[in-house]
């Protein structure tokens, strides 16, 4: 029976997260898992060479060995499983999956920020730290939103959480109060 994406990532996701923390190379690894999804998202070709069935072993392995330069000796062993087994067309998923165990392990979480007006980086980062303060997290990766309709404030979405501190919220609230009133 055939795995789907998502038994793929999360197979190879785990594996290589717990391989990382196993040779004490998590923060490495990390780091070359980022760069190496910057370089397939910047030029998709990579993952459509490396998992082209028509392709040779030998051409595939003489590509890869270009790419792998530079990465930890972790991500390199990783990325000839991924071509042994022709995984290649799963990378993405399978960075996605690691970045998620390794953000829950750090107490890391991301969010957006939605906004009337582009916050400027400084605000983007008080706001980060902020709810990381309030909810016990090392960090929070935060990316600003602007919707103008909100009229101000700033609506946090947070995984499953949101907190809604809009003007706009706050106006429809007052409206229902004052009809209710009546």
């Amino acid at each position: 029976m055939a795995l789907s994406r998502e038994e793929i990532a999360n197979r190879y996701g785990s594996a290589l997260f717990g391989y990382a923390q196993d040779m004490r190379a998590l923060e490495t690894v990390y780091d070359d898992l980022q760069e190496l999804k910057k370089a397939v998202q910047a030029n998709p070709r990579i993952l459509t060479i490396l998992s082209d069935p028509i392709l040779n072993g030998d051409e595939k392995k003489k590509s890869l060995s270009v790419i792998e330069q530079g990465f930890s000796k972790e991500v390199q062993a990783f990325l000839n499983l991924l071509l042994e087994y022709n995984r290649f067309g799963n990378l993405l998923d399978i960075i996605n999956r690691f970045n998620d165990l390794y953000d829950d392990a750090k107490s890391i979480t991301s969010g957006t920020a939605i906004t009337a007006v582009k916050l400027d980086p400084d605000q983007l980062k008080h706001l980060s730290e902020s709810y990381a303060k309030k909810y016990n997290l090392n960090a929070v990766r935060l990316k600003n939103q602007v919707d103008p309709s909100i009229l101000g404030g700033v609506i946090l979405q947070v995984k499953d959480r949101v907190i809604d501190g809009s003007v706009k919220n706050k106006l429809t609230k007052i409206r229902a109060q004052l009809i209710n009133n009546d």
